[in-house]
């Protein structure tokens, strides 16, 4: 009895050592004496830790620093673009309205049509003016017969100064002058009716298109009613408003690229107007752009514009999510023997994904793309190191 338990007591921990470990032990042939199983648990035991150890190793290269996405600069060319959204423009463009008060007759055009300037487009009810015109040519007729019965009467009594006194020379001199001073007045009344008797045949001040009309035949229109409006889409450009924080970067000159919306193609122009004042009330700044080539395209279409501001020869850029902070305190983490060093720079600030250090950063440095939780003096081991020239 006591011979059986003892061998089921060596038995045990062979089977204890065969479930924990990860290498296979074959079934035993005999009873194993106590110290071969010693030995024996005890090489199970190291084979284990050196599969721990070298698992632990692979996951951590440098024996516990984390694995960090690099990326090492490189010196490029590089454009600072603003983009921009505005719409096609005309400074050529005229609000047609009637000088006087009266019913339409007549409509010429409609929208879309082209006209030239001096076309007639609009034909207003002349008929009470055209009265008071040959009312007041009447009235002018009689006012030059009682001039001319004046002066026969002056004439009359300056014949007989010698029978005549000359109260009554005076007075005949002065009813001539009254008829004269009548017929001028009433000379330049007919002129007036003549004068308005054209605003009623409304004309195109300018060559172009006829944007919209509201004007139908029959309506009663007065001075302050807008009949149709006209524009030249000769000098079609595009006007957009640019931020008062980059007011200072727009010049005139500066070249532009242009797409008018629902086209694919892209159109180049530059900057030929900026505004001499910014809008106090949306804090913005009225900019122009031309086209090289004038589109045949509608006006008031909406249009993105992306304007070269600079262009450097060699810079070195970051993305901006590798920033730890911005502004005058910005800084970026650059691996140097194998630990991170935060590293201030001084930048170009711009509304980009990357931004163009001036100083602080060289073409070679590597540097950290996500900061987030790295230290100052961390060792770090390099992940998925990129390089960027833009």
């Amino acid at each position: 009895m006591n011979s059986q338990k003892t061998d089921d007591a060596l038995v045990q921990p062979a089977a204890s050592a065969r479930s924990n470990s990860l290498v296979p032990v074959s079934t035993p042939q005999r009873t194993p004496s106590l110290g071969k199983s010693r030995r024996f648990a005890v090489v199970v035991a190291g084979l284990a830790v050196l599969v721990l150890a070298a698992a632990w190793w692979g996951l951590n290269a440098s024996g516990g620093a984390p694995r960090t996405a690099m990326e090492t600069l490189v010196a490029g060319p590089v454009e600072r673009v603003l983009a921009v959204s505005g719409r096609t423009e005309t400074d050529i463009h005229s609000d047609i309205r009637s000088l006087v008060t009266a019913r339409v007759t007549e409509v010429l055009v409609n929208e879309g049509n082209s006209v030239a300037a001096g076309d007639a487009l609009v034909i207003l009810d002349a008929a009470q003016q055209g009265s008071r015109v040959r009312q007041a040519l009447a009235v002018l007729d009689a006012a030059i017969l009682r001039e001319q019965s004046a002066q026969a009467d002056r004439d009359r009594v300056a014949r007989l100064s010698g029978t005549v006194s000359a109260v009554a020379l005076d007075n005949a001199e002065r009813d001539l002058a009254l008829a004269k001073a009548e017929v001028a007045r009433l000379r330049a009344a007919l002129e007036q009716a003549r004068l308005t008797l054209p605003d009623y045949r409304i004309t195109a001040p300018i060559s172009g298109l006829v944007l919209d009309r509201s004007v139908e035949p029959g309506d009663l229109i007065s001075p302050s009613d807008i009949l149709m409006r006209l524009a030249n889409k000769d000098n079609l450009h595009v006007e957009v408003q640019v931020d008062e924080i980059y007011a200072d970067e727009i010049r005139v000159g500066q070249r532009a690229w242009l797409q008018l919306a629902g086209r694919t193609e892209t159109l180049t122009g530059a900057v030929f107007f900026v505004a001499a004042e910014v809008d106090e009330l949306t804090g913005s700044l009225r900019v122009k752009l031309t086209f090289d080539t004038v589109p045949d395209a509608q006006i008031g279409l909406t249009t993105v514009a992306n304007i070269r501001i600079e262009t450097v020869a060699r810079a070195v850029t970051v993305p901006r999510s590798a920033m730890v902070s911005s502004g005058a305190d910005a800084a970026v983490f650059v691996l140097r023997k194998g630990k991170a060093h935060l590293t201030p720079i001084s930048y170009v600030d711009w509304p980009a994904d990357r931004v163009e250090v001036v100083s602080g950063l060289t073409e070679g440095d590597r540097i950290v793309l996500s900061p987030e939780g790295i230290e100052d003096g961390q060792a770090l081991n390099a992940q998925d190191t990129a390089a960027a020239s833009d």
